[in-house]
């Protein structure tokens, strides 16, 4: 058996099989849900529309935007709010009274829906037959209105266009009149409040001199981190004073007059080889024969005067390296340095005293420097709403100067007597979207919580030995009412089986299924019919005692001889001949029940049919036996331990996987003998089934090709 993973073209097909097989559950929902839809329509009453369009001429207030920024936007928020204006509730209170009269004059029979009682609708209810929509592009407002009658429609909008017209002088400068009362009001109340807050800064500080210093001393000082910069750099300069005034303690002391003297003869020295250089430039520029002698000699004094100097620098140096300074020049130093920092000393201590003093102040006026800038923030802060009140006051009456808009009305309230809805093709519509997608849902419901047996795919999914595979037969009977193709695939099966028992004589197949209508019964028939040899007598045993009825197929009622039932209850002395029929096929024979037992006291024969069996096995070349489901009886579990073979039928888009799995584990547990699955009522398409019935084509021969004269 190989493994086939399930793929999305398998599932597809697995719901292709339940719309094959239950087509009536698919048609039943769409029949309901277009019937629902059908009644929904007929009692859904009819609408009818007006519509009407009207121009609120604003061009006095575009001229005014065009002042402003962002006039498109502040446009369409203007017409946005002037729909929500006259969509509002005082509005629909001037038009249920415009309506009132309206019906008041001749009690139209058509407006009598809107007059429960004699009274009109509220406002709220009104609202629902009207929709105010406007243009982005133009002043233009679009009116829809709906009722159940067109009449009723029309002196709905003549009534609320009426009412606009009306109305709108009264609110078209409302929303200015409101806004420039509201920032009046704001304006007066913010000048109040920062009289207040400068007049209470003014008494903070007078009540607070000494805060007030404070402040004063640190905004013209920078406060306490100029001081505290101060005290770094004093402390810096001490610290350099102090390691300069130890380095200089550090170095050793020459003796008066130690430097004097070399200095002394290092000058001369000096001195003298600046002459013999300049003797040797005018000897060289002179003309006198005895020059080269002179300049020898001028040259020879010149090395050994710049020997000595050499000697004396040298010694200079060293003298210099052992006592750097003379104690005179180590004496200013030091002084130097001890008055600078006490000097600082002084300074530091004088700074730490005022950083004391300011901390302890900025302590101490803390919290009310904090109380002292939120006044001043808070000043501020209302200065500026002010300034930004002032503006939109200042627009709010550019605005008014812009004036009202006027009214023309661009199209009349429309009288239609062609009805809007219900339109019987959105029904329909609506219902064929419906239907699809609870015949999806029902689909899924289906895979997921009825799973089957689809196709051979799902059988090699499931790794179950298929042992042969029985097509779909309408009409049953004999082998010449049997289609060739599925005579032919029951023989293959058949041999199967043979194969299998190769090795023992008269093999038993016990036939049996994990549910009922599954078709064991049948497969069992096929079976005994494909098997049809002239050389070979085959034996079908009627074994389901219960409600089975396969001695039909062979036109045998179940007590023709005593059969099975005489068998069970007198185990000795039985003449099997005698109950065994003949059938109208030669070489099967058949056994039926003999009568049924109540399930209640279903015997235990698996001993007696043992003997009964290896009787039969000497007469007979095969003994195919029909056993009741497995899941019903526990008939068929002691059948299925007398048997060589065991055959479970497994019936296309109705046996369910779980079952047939578990019916194999349960075979297993009664019987050692192999088990085999035989796929039931498999569809053979047309290629499949031509394929089959080569050999068996019924199709006249064509006729010769006629020759020519």
């Amino acid at each position: 058996m190989h493994h086939t993973p399930v793929n999305e073209f398998h599932i597809l097909l697995k719901a292709f099989g339940y719309v094959r097989t239950h087509w009536w559950l698919f048609l039943l929902e769409i029949i309901v849900i277009y019937g629902i839809s059908l009644h929904k329509f007929y009692k859904t009453p009819p609408v009818y529309e007006s519509d009407a369009t009207l121009l609120i001429d604003t061009t006095r207030r575009q001229i005014y935007q065009t002042v402003l920024m962002s006039a498109n936007t502040m446009n369409n928020a203007r017409k946005q709010n002037m729909v929500h204006l006259l969509l509002g509730q005082e509005v629909f209170e001037r038009f249920r009274n415009q309506l009132t009269e309206i019906y008041n004059e001749g009690h139209p029979p058509y407006l009598k829906s809107m007059f429960p009682g004699g009274v009109a609708y509220p406002a709220g209810v009104l609202r629902s037959f009207i929709s105010l929509s406007w243009d982005k592009n133009s002043d233009i407002y679009s009116m829809h209105c709906t009722s159940h009658n067109p009449d009723a429609a029309h002196s709905i909008c003549l009534a609320y266009l009426n009412t606009i017209q009306n109305y709108y002088p009264e609110v078209g400068q409302r929303e200015s009149l409101l806004k420039r009362d509201f920032l009046t009001r704001q304006i007066s109340s913010f000048l109040n409040q920062i009289k207040e807050k400068e007049q209470g800064i003014v008494d903070y500080q007078r009540n607070n001199p000494e805060f007030i210093n404070f402040l004063n001393i640190t905004m013209d000082n920078q406060g306490v981190q100029k001081l505290r910069t101060e005290k770094n750099n004093i402390s810096h300069r001490m610290a350099t004073n102090r390691a300069i005034y130890k380095l200089i303690l550090s170095i050793p002391r020459a003796k008066k007059g130690e430097h004097t003297a070399r200095v002394a003869t290092i000058s001369a020295l000096t001195q003298k080889v600046t002459e013999l250089q300049y003797q040797i430039t005018l000897t060289e520029q002179s003309n006198h024969p005895d020059k080269e002698g002179r300049l020898k000699i001028i040259r020879q004094q010149l090395d050994d005067v710049t020997a000595k100097l050499s000697n004396l620098n040298e010694e200079e140096v060293q003298t210099f390296m052992r006592t750097p300074l003379p104690s005179t020049d180590v004496r200013q130093k030091v002084a130097s340095l001890e008055i600078e920092h006490r000097a600082d000393q002084i300074k530091l201590a004088s700074v730490d005293k005022e950083i004391e003093i300011f901390s302890q102040k900025e302590k101490l006026f803390n919290q009310q420097r904090l109380q002292y800038e939120r006044m001043f923030m808070e000043l501020n802060h209302k200065k500026k709403l002010l300034t930004s009140l002032y503006q939109k006051q200042q627009e709010t009456e550019l605005e008014l100067s812009a004036g009202g808009a006027e009214i023309f009305r661009l199209q009349e309230p429309t009288r239609s007597g062609h009805r809007v809805a219900p339109q019987l093709s959105r029904h329909l519509y609506s219902s064929l979207s419906l239907s699809i997608f609870i015949i999806a849902i029902t689909v899924i419901i289906l895979i997921a919580g009825f799973p089957r047996l689809d196709s051979e795919t799902e059988v090699h999914r499931l790794n179950l030995p298929v042992i042969g595979k029985v097509p779909l037969i309408k009409k049953q009977g004999t082998n010449e009412d049997l289609p060739g193709y599925s005579l032919e695939y029951l023989k293959i099966m058949n041999y199967r089986i043979m194969r299998e028992m190769r090795d023992v004589k008269c093999p038993i197949i016990v036939i049996s299924s994990p549910h009922a209508r599954e078709g064991k019964s049948t497969v069992t028939h096929f079976l005994s019919l494909a098997s049809q040899n002239p050389v070979r007598k085959t034996l079908l045993i009627d074994g389901d005692l219960l409600t089975s009825h396969p001695n039909k197929f062979f036109g045998i009622i179940e007590d023709h001889t005593p059969g099975l039932k005489y068998i069970l209850e007198n185990s000795q002395n039985t003449d099997y001949n005698s109950l065994i029929v003949k059938t109208n096929v030669d070489g099967i024979y058949f056994m039926p029940r003999g009568g049924r037992f109540d399930p209640s006291v279903l015997p235990n024969f698996t001993k007696p049919m043992e003997q009964v069996l290896a009787q039969l096995k000497k007469e007979f070349d095969t003994i195919y036996i029909d056993t009741p489901p497995l899941f019903s009886s526990n008939l068929a579990h002691q059948w299925a331990g007398l048997g060589d073979l065991i055959v479970l039928v497994a019936r296309i888009f109705h046996t369910r996987p779980k079952d047939i799995v578990e019916a194999i584990q349960t075979c297993k547990v009664f019987s050692k003998s192999p088990v085999g699955i035989a796929l039931n009522c498999i569809r053979l398409s047309g290629p499949t089934k031509r394929a089959s019935n080569y050999y068996f084509s019924k199709k006249k021969p064509s006729p010769p090709p006629r020759l020519a004269a």
